[in-house]
């Protein structure tokens, strides 16, 4: 099958290469990028005129949660919740309506909540006294429950004592590691509702333009063993059901790493829509929620530092195990004790075994130094950052880190600047999957109301932004010979927007349409007209 898109503004994403107006795909690959004159003297099976749309290559988020977004869609949204007694009446709500048996929700934010402080067993009481409760916070760090939540996990068998350490039982709060121990409450998903949550998440992805997502997905599922996701997503990628490449960011228990290598996928494949990336590791918790892992005290306690999940040691294993797998690792630090631990990590254990293809890399690495970014730069270490973050951080970080340390956060443009590895994500469910969102953020360092601006010096250009999530999103996950640039014999993915980028300001850019999304050569989004 031989499709041709003509009249059109192509962006290839290659450096220096003029907007072209035509491109062609065969069988999955690109064939043609040029004039519209060269390409209509071609035979095509299929054409279709642009009139004038803009044409990039599709959309790569480098770290987010396509699972839990979609579970979460049909759970309780809180998402901009103004208030403790809002949650209340909304899930009351929910459960009135689906009488079901359990009540998950996601989204609040103690900042920005009327009462200014974190809900409690006392408040989620207040929706059920009979069925449990858990309600994640933004930033999935945190969550709280009510008493008949508490009362199941304290059933709960096999439990280790520093998880356990983590649930305030008073209050009803879950940190951390003890956050995910829901999943052991709520009954666990058939194959099938799986399946069906991840046809939803990847739907969405696709009408956001997205053709490819680093997600993180093996330890959000209640009653989900890693290796049977691995073997549903291949089936339904052998069934033609996927239409979302998915690169895994795997997230495990260090007792299934050994068995998950079994089912890991050949570090060689680039055309396989769902395969299995570096070993997820969490390292420290979230900026709102003071767990952030900082070398010095918060600004607004300083006898407080954070929380480490592991030692220094014991993250040095978890390194080293994937690392002599020869399997990059996607580290979670937001605070600069943490990406200064997974540098000592990482450095020891290239010392003693030297792999210089690794592309280890920090997840969010939002709270940097010159020196830190330096040693980062040395290391190989590549940056995932999630420029939306800033919407909701700028608020705070202040009051967190202090004037001094504010200015050293969220340096992006000194990471390009500097030469490191850099891609873009969104972290969903933590913020939507919106790129053009995502880009206006990174471009302006603005709010999206426009009124607050952080270290505006800090601010890309379009075309740089542009490249977290296309070219330099794919070499985050190793593919940049194949995809993230529109050139004869990468892949076909490409995302048609009815609008022209470069032609609106950045703070309009959200409000670009995607009118097609393509997904090796075969349209997997159009827009109604």
């Amino acid at each position: 099958m031989r499709r041709l898109w003509y009249h059109g503004k192509v962006d290839t994403m290659v450096p220096g290469k003029d907007r072209q107006q035509a491109i062609g795909v065969e069988d999955g690959t690109i064939v043609f990028v040029g004039s519209d004159r060269d390409a209509l003297a071609l035979p095509w099976d299929e054409k279709t005129d642009l009139e004038g749309r803009q044409v990039l290559p599709g959309f790569h988020d480098t770290h987010m949660h396509l699972l839990l977004y979609a579970l979460f869609q049909d759970s309780l949204p809180l998402a901009g919740v103004p208030s403790i007694q809002e949650m209340i009446r909304r899930g009351r709500d929910k459960l009135a309506q689906t009488g079901a048996s359990y009540l998950l929700g996601m989204g609040w934010n103690q900042e920005t909540l009327a009462e200014e402080r974190m809900p409690t067993r006392a408040d989620l009481d207040q929706i059920s006294r009979e069925v449990p409760v858990c309600l994640l916070r933004c930033c999935a760090h945190v969550a709280a429950c009510n008493t008949p939540m508490l009362e199941r996990l304290k059933t709960l068998t096999g439990v280790e004592e520093s998880v356990l350490e983590k649930v305030d039982f008073e209050q009803g709060l879950l940190r951390e590691e003890a956050m995910r121990l829901y999943m052991q409450v709520v009954p666990p998903l058939s194959d099938e509702e799986v399946k069906s949550l991840t046809r939803r998440g990847q739907a969405d992805a696709n009408a956001k333009g997205l053709t490819c997502v680093h997600s993180d997905d093996l330890q959000v599922l209640p009653g989900m063993d890693p290796v049977r996701l691995v073997r549903l997503f291949r089936e339904m990628e052998q069934d033609g059901e996927l239409t979302l490449r998915v690169y895994e960011q795997c997230l495990l228990a260090p007792s299934d790493f050994e068995r998950f290598l079994s089912v890991r996928s050949d570090p060689q494949d680039r055309e396989s829509l769902f395969r299995t990336g570096p070993r997820k590791l969490l390292q420290d918790g979230s900026l709102g929620t003071r767990t952030a892992l900082l070398r010095e005290g918060y600004q607004d306690d300083p006898e407080w530092k954070g929380m480490a999940i592991y030692t220094p040691s014991e993250l040095e294993q978890l390194v080293e195990a994937a690392h002599t797998a020869r399997m990059d690792v996607a580290v979670h630090v937001i605070g600069d004790g943490a990406l200064e631990q997974l540098c000592q990590a990482v450095e020891a254990v290239q010392a003693r075994d030297p792999w210089p293809q690794a592309r280890h890399g920090a997840v969010h690495a939002q709270i940097t130094d010159a020196a830190l970014l330096a040693r980062m730069k040395a290391l190989g270490l590549q940056a995932y950052i999630q420029p939306i973050f800033i919407e909701e951080d700028m608020g705070i970080i202040t009051q967190r880190v202090g004037e001094k340390r504010a200015r050293e956060c969220y340096n992006w443009r000194s990471m390009l600047e500097l030469g490191l590895a850099v891609s873009g994500g969104s972290d969903c469910p933590v913020e939507p999957f919106d790129v053009l969102d995502n880009l206006r953020a990174a471009v302006t360092r603005q709010d999206r109301a426009g009124e607050r601006t952080y270290l505006p010096e800090q601010a890309l250009s379009l075309e740089e932004g542009l490249s977290l999530f296309t070219s330099r999103a794919a070499w985050a996950s190793r593919d940049e010979e194949v995809r993230g640039r529109l050139m004869p014999g990468m892949q076909g993915d490409l995302v048609i927007l009815d609008g022209d980028l470069f032609a609106v300001s950045p703070q309009e850019l959200p409000k670009v349409p995607v009118f097609e999304t393509v997904l090796a050569g075969k349209t997997v989004f159009a827009k109604k007209i």
